[in-house]
């Protein structure tokens, strides 16, 4: 763990020296902040549509930017230019797993991005939240539970589809594609609340609404004590059937960059 620990600050320092990107990534996340608040509410006014009030999608728009940073990653194009520059061959080499040394670069780059961009739409959001009703204590342990869950199973997704650089080389488009299935089956852009019930059963089979939609129904306590195993059980799941897999595929990746490279 001591390895994976120093890659971690590692990455998180080197975010640190770009403080002008920071500076724009703050302004970037009040800017997107202010216009889905006063987009809502001109679409819900002062009451509650389908059991949604405005507060509750304060409350949806304030954590859902906070699990975008969270769980942000561009692990397929890391992987891709691993591939073209062939460092891929001098990272293989280190004496930790390529998985985990992804992972902590990850979760260094996306904790410093939390940090500057979710404070001040925190900050900003405390002038709207008047009417907010916050969760218990229970519901807020489950919820990081689930955003824990939701965190792991988004990198296992794109570090699954990022392993196919090994035979793609050029993977790319990908990060765009899973990007759009998390849009619109994960609930990122509108609540899964107001989807005909085609998409909402779509998205039941599918794992991106448990990556950033779940963990924040058990926030707002949408989902009941006695429900919140299923979401949970659902996304654990998903991350064990995803780490077999990427196991799997990874097996071949490695015999195939060996063969290639005599």
């Amino acid at each position: 763990m001591k390895k994976y620990w120093i890659v971690f600050k590692k990455s998180l320092k080197s975010e640190l020296i770009y403080r002008w990107a920071a500076l724009w990534r703050i302004l970037g996340a009040v800017l997107e902040f202010l216009i889905q608040i006063f987009l809502w509410r001109a679409l819900l006014g002062t009451e509650a549509h389908n059991g949604v009030s405005f507060s509750d999608m304060l409350l949806y728009v304030l954590i859902n930017s906070f699990m975008m940073q969270l769980t942000h990653t561009n692990v397929a194009g890391m992987i891709e230019n691993a591939m073209i520059d062939g460092t891929v061959s001098m990272e293989l080499l280190r004496p930790i797993s390529y998985k985990g040394y992804l992972l902590s670069q990850m979760l260094g780059k996306n904790i410093y991005g939390s940090l500057t961009a979710t404070v001040p739409v925190l900050l900003l959001s405390l002038f709207f939240l008047s009417g907010a009703v916050l969760p218990d204590f229970v519901h807020i342990l489950l919820f990081f539970l689930s955003a824990i869950l939701g965190i792991a199973l988004l990198f296992e997704v794109t570090y699954l589809f990022g392993l196919t650089a090994f035979w793609l080389q050029r993977c790319w488009f990908i990060r765009f594609y899973l990007y759009g299935f998390q849009n619109i089956f994960g609930g990122t852009l509108v609540p899964i609340w107001f989807y005909p019930e085609l998409l909402k059963t779509l998205s039941y089979w599918l794992p991106f609404r448990y990556m950033t939609f779940e963990p924040i129904n058990l926030f707002l306590m949408k989902t009941q004590l006695e429900q919140a195993w299923i979401p949970i059980l659902a996304a654990f799941l998903w991350l064990v059937g995803l780490s077999i897999a990427d196991n799997l595929i990874w097996r071949a990746a490695a015999r195939k960059l060996t063969v290639n490279g005599g």
